[in-house]
């Protein structure tokens, strides 16, 4: 078994050697063993290393002609069209803490809510604009109740979207 392709394979499946020996089933001690080149598994091992790390046999056997593994967000990027900056983003994203990924979290939820909050303002402000502007008698408020110095207020605002 090449130990450089296993220790690799492991750290790119983010896995710690303690995660890495519960997952394939082995002791701490076995696990580092086979990393450290001190003792190695037997075939049916081989394979569940493989299928555990998302890596050919081949891969972790050396084989010259065994290609590694695509990285997990390379492999991501690829599937789902990211572009660089996106990539770049969710690279950083990943390396944070789980306190800090909970603050970024927190502040992107914070963003669509002002949103969502801002797409109903102005939603509301449409609906009162056209009610303002309607001649239907059942239509309130009516145009005659709204002064006509806060009807041009209206028109004139830039934040004012009546096309929504």
């Amino acid at each position: 078994m090449n130990i450089e392709n296993l220790k690799r394979a492991r750290e790119n499946a983010g896995l710690t050697q303690t995660q890495a020996a519960q997952k394939i089933g082995v002791s701490d001690g076995t696990y580092k063993n086979y990393e450290q080149g001190k003792r190695e598994p037997n075939g049916d091992k081989i394979v569940t290393i493989a299928n555990a790390f998302g890596v050919t046999t081949d891969y972790l056997l050396g084989r010259p002609d065994a290609k590694p593994p695509e990285e997990p967000l390379d492999e991501f990027a690829r599937k789902e069209h990211l572009k660089s900056l996106e990539k770049v983003f969710m690279k950083k994203y990943l390396a944070l803490t789980e306190e800090q990924r909970d603050k970024v979290l927190d502040f992107l939820r914070g963003v669509v809510a002002e949103e969502t909050a801002a797409q109903a303002s102005k939603l509301k402000m449409s609906r009162v604009y056209e009610a303002a502007r309607s001649n239907d008698p059942n239509n309130a408020p009516h145009f005659a109740e709204y002064p006509e110095e806060e009807l041009k207020k209206l028109d004139d605002d830039p934040d004012t979207d009546f096309d929504l």
